[in-house]
């Protein structure tokens, strides 16, 4: 495509000889000035910034409206900000972008100047023009990186006679790029941002997943030296200190070995894993706090059903979804955990009747499953790594908490 050449400087100025250059020339400097002073401006705000590089593009090249657009990957074109006359363009609009001027921008990702629309044969059909008549257009494209973000342009009804001068296509080129840079800043602040929230949930994971199988371990040892314990009970008890510790140590490498949390991901090994033996385990690991706080454990699931994930990874998940059922469900109360099919998944509930106030955790339990509240943020996290999510509902004072794996095999 062949777009109008922008003019060159001394040509554009030769075009109006009812200035005098000199006149045209600190024009030119007062603008590039203009423009210097406000790149070199700090802003609060994104909005704020494109705000004052609209009204002051506006001022400097003469033109009635100013946008900023941000263009997304399925070809939306949204408008971050307008200043026009114009009363049918207000901010947070979206058009195909092909229903814009700044399609073509897009498509050269290089500023654009058109001083007579309706002059162009490819442009003058177009729904723009058709409908408002806008001649004058000034665009170039807005680069975070080497990311198109979008467009910053200009328009007016009354066409540019001399055209668009390079010293132009430098000016606003220079603004683009500053907002540009502006958003990258942004995002890079944004992105420490979310890096320190990481580090504070990380030590909050590294909290609540060691003190509940290091309590587990403390507990057990406490009932294997009671004397009226049977030499049976004790080799359970070993056992399950055994498995605790090791669940323990396992965690403690998983942190060692890989930077899951920091990245905002968790790695997962997805092998078949029975659905029974993923329940029974998860029940062991929280029996003790469900026999002392009276509350009854119930089942109901298909012995054949198999599912894709990582066991010791949904096992913690499933641990701290009891706990919080428990924790939550009046005195005496049932919690049930429950399997079945839908379509090609199976969907997993944990299921318990809510209580106003959570019973409180005193003395042993307290030890064993104090929680500094980061249980549903673990679970959503490792949930989202096997690619399903934490679902939540309340009916009739019924707490329910779902997930869905896919079926290794058929239920």
């Amino acid at each position: 495509m062949e777009y109008p050449a922008f003019i060159e400087d001394q040509d554009y100025m030769d075009m109006d000889s009812s200035v005098p250059e000199t006149d045209q020339l600190r024009a030119m400097l007062s603008n590039l000035t203009r423009i210097h002073l406000l790149s070199a401006n700090k802003f609060d705000s994104f909005d704020d910034l494109i705000r004052e590089y609209l009204i002051s593009g506006i001022e400097v090249f003469g033109l009635e409206t100013g946008i900023v657009s941000q263009v997304t990957s399925e070809g939306i074109y949204r408008v971050c900000d307008v200043v026009s006359p114009l009363e049918i363009l207000h901010k947070g609009q979206e058009f195909p972008i092909e229903d814009t001027y700044c399609r073509e921008v897009v498509r050269s990702n290089k500023v654009l100047g058109f001083p007579e629309v309706g002059k162009l044969d490819y442009m003058n059909c177009h729904p723009v023009y058709q409908n408002l008549k806008l001649e004058a257009y000034l665009s170039s494209p807005i680069f975070v990186g080497d990311t198109l973000f979008g467009t910053f342009n200009f328009t007016s009804i009354e066409p540019r006679a001399r055209g668009f001068s390079k010293h132009e296509r430098n000016l606003i080129l220079l603004m683009a790029n500053s907002i540009g840079s502006f958003i990258l800043l942004r995002n890079k602040e944004d992105k420490l941002v979310e890096l320190n929230e990481r580090i504070k949930r990380f030590v909050g994971y590294v909290a609540h997943d060691l003190r509940n199988p290091l309590g587990s371990i403390i507990g057990f040892a406490k009932m294997g030296v009671m004397p009226k314990t049977s030499e049976a009970r004790r080799l359970d008890i070993f056992a399950r200190i055994e498995k605790t510790g090791e669940q323990a140590l396992e965690f403690v490498s998983s942190i060692l070995e890989n930077a899951a949390l920091s990245a905002g991901k968790i790695s997962v090994e997805l092998e078949v894993v029975e659905v029974k033996a993923m329940f029974d385990e998860a029940i062991a690991s929280v029996e003790l706090y469900a026999n002392t706080s009276g509350t009854k454990l119930l089942v109901q699931i298909e012995e054949s059903a198999c599912v894709r994930c990582d066991m010791s990874r949904l096992n913690q998940s499933l641990m701290n979804l009891l706990i919080n059922a428990i924790k939550y469900s009046p005195v005496n109360g049932t919690v049930m955990l429950r399997a079945q099919r839908e379509e090609d998944a199976c969907r997993i509930d944990v299921i318990n009747k809510m209580e106003v106030k959570p019973k409180p955790m005193t003395g042993e339990n307290l030890k064993l499953y104090g929680s500094v509240g980061f249980g549903l943020d673990i679970v959503a996290q490792v949930l989202e790594a096997h690619g399903s999510e934490l679902e939540v509902s309340e009916t009739q004072e019924t707490y329910v908490a779902t997930f869905r794996l896919p079926l290794a095999v058929s239920m």
